[in-house]
């Protein structure tokens, strides 16, 4: 854990602000240029034209996802028999 562990309620509340707090104004991304998510929000703000930051594909979870489609397209087909 970024920031140690909670004992108490209060203080997995001020855990979890702080990390949120971490990655929004500290933590640069490389998807975003080796900028912080709250820089790029502050640009978008004050753009015309907001610069994109696509999210690449990851082929671990489209992998999943058809499975999934695999699976219920057998199972229709089972039904139908």
């Amino acid at each position: 854990v970024l920031f140690g562990k909670a004992h108490t309620y209060e203080e997995a509340a001020e855990i979890i602000y702080r990390t949120y707090e971490y990655y929004i104004y500290r933590y640069p991304q490389k998807r975003f240029h080796g900028k912080t998510a709250n820089q790029v929000r502050q640009e978008a703000l004050t753009a015309n034209t907001p610069e994109q930051y696509p999210i690449a594909p990851n082929r671990r979870i489209e992998r999943f996802w058809e499975g999934i489609e695999k699976s219920k397209a057998k199972h229709q087909a089972q039904a139908q028999q």
